[in-house]
């Protein structure tokens, strides 16, 4: 029986991402660790620190998908009201954590443990806490819906760590064919097998270089022989239209 595979969603909460002052890497970053395990990211949303907003995706990712993902806002600032939206989506209540506390109170001196601190060991009600091994202050899943911190360095650990736990599906194997010919030489051709060999899917992806430019064809697919296959047809057919190709 085919393994079927998961499915999941990912939401980066901020305003600081949607006004273009910080740089979202954290969802190219579980995109990637979500592809080496098997799972099927199909949707990315980006929203503001707003409540109902919050709890309005919240409740789409978590009926579409196996797995969500949330990013950023749950720091000890007015602004972090991502525990209680989540909260709210759940209809669980916003409660004081004991194992969160216990965390933040053996990081903390107790004149460093302010009550915006404190803030962050309030959790939903049915909240599983994620360990933060870095500052403490602990991400938290409620049943599908997994909540981690807007600082990269401390989601990419966590994230690790979860991602390992969870259900994945079958691998995806890809390849990457070069070429310096260009998409308008190609992409009638790459069409054609593209529709040919519907059972994998390949992207066409431009690149530029100090006087040069080209284009990258990443072939990926669940099926190992066949992305070879039809990786092996790519690189042939470019190297009949002498388009220097390489394969990665």
């Amino acid at each position: 029986m085919k393994k079927k595979r998961k499915s999941s969603g990912i939401i980066i909460i901020g305003n600081e991402i949607l006004s273009g002052k910080t740089l979202d890497t954290n969802s190219n970053f579980m995109c990637n660790e979500l592809f080496k395990k098997g799972i099927s990211c199909d949707e990315i949303n980006i929203t503001r620190d707003e409540e109902l907003r919050i709890i309005e995706k919240i409740d789409l990712f978590k009926s579409k998908y196996d797995y969500v993902f949330t990013s950023g806002g749950i720091g000890p600032t007015h602004d972090d009201i991502t525990s209680k939206s989540v909260a709210k989506a759940f209809g669980q209540k916003l409660v004081l954590n004991k194992e969160a506390k216990e965390l933040l109170q053996k990081h903390y001196l107790d004149d460093d443990l302010t009550k915006a601190r404190m803030k962050m060991a309030y959790l939903p009600e049915n909240a599983i806490i994620i360990d933060n091994p870095i500052s403490i202050a602990p991400g938290f899943k409620v049943e599908n819906v997994f909540v981690f911190p807007g600082v990269p360095k401390i989601l990419e650990i966590m994230f690790k760590e979860v991602i390992n736990s969870l259900s994945g599906g079958k691998k995806y194997f890809k390849k990457t064919v070069t070429t310096i010919l260009s998409e308008g030489v190609i992409g009638d051709d790459i069409e054609k097998i593209q529709r040919k060999h519907d059972i994998v899917e390949i992207g066409s992806y431009p690149y530029f270089k100090r006087n040069s430019f080209g284009v990258s064809l990443v072939i990926s697919g669940d099926n190992k022989k066949k992305v070879l296959d039809v990786t092996s047809e790519v690189y042939n057919y470019i190297k009949l239209k002498n388009g220097n190709p390489k394969i990665f």
